[in-house]
């Protein structure tokens, strides 16, 4: 059994999902970033669920995730910090949360040598959320496997044919 600093230091890892898909890096990034509405799951993750109307991601350094939901206020959901168009994003993410609490999630598009995307989303920085950031890792651990293996996949797999 691992002494409990050890534990806690395992829970609070990055989780890591990659996908590789038959796509130029330029256009998964631009599907990822411009198109995050049209392949984002809003019935099952957002926060007004069928309420949810849309959810964008603003381009550029600076630009937010925002959801807008019918009757409610615009949620920010993060804001970008780094933006190099085809290649890299990154963002705070902090949907709905307490001010002050926030993750980071870093989305990297690289060609591999067989011409596909290899598409890596890590995220991270788990300690703002207190004592409760194993079980809210936990829950992303899982979420990331459908929304970013599956929808965000299967976008760009069915947009392309």
């Amino acid at each position: 059994m691992l002494p409990e600093a050890d534990h806690k230091d395992d829970d609070l890892k990055p989780i890591r999902v990659e996908i590789t898909v038959p796509v130029e890096p330029e256009y998964a990034f631009e599907a990822f970033t411009n198109g995050f509405g049209n392949w984002w799951p809003t019935d099952s993750h957002s926060l007004a669920r069928e309420n949810c109307k849309s959810v964008e991601l603003n381009p550029g350094l600076g630009g937010r995730i925002v959801e807008h939901a019918k009757g409610r206020d615009p949620v920010v959901w993060g804001t970008v910090d780094i933006w190099q168009a085809g290649e890299h994003v990154a963002f705070t993410w902090h949907p709905g949360w307490e001010d002050g609490a926030y993750t980071r999630i870093s989305v990297t598009f690289e060609q591999n040598a067989f011409g596909r995307c290899v598409i890596r989303l890590k995220h991270w920085d788990w300690k703002s959320l207190g004592e409760i950031a194993p079980m809210v890792r936990d829950g992303y651990e899982s979420g990331w496997k459908y929304v970013f293996e599956q929808c965000f996949a299967n976008y760009l797999t069915a947009k392309r044919h």
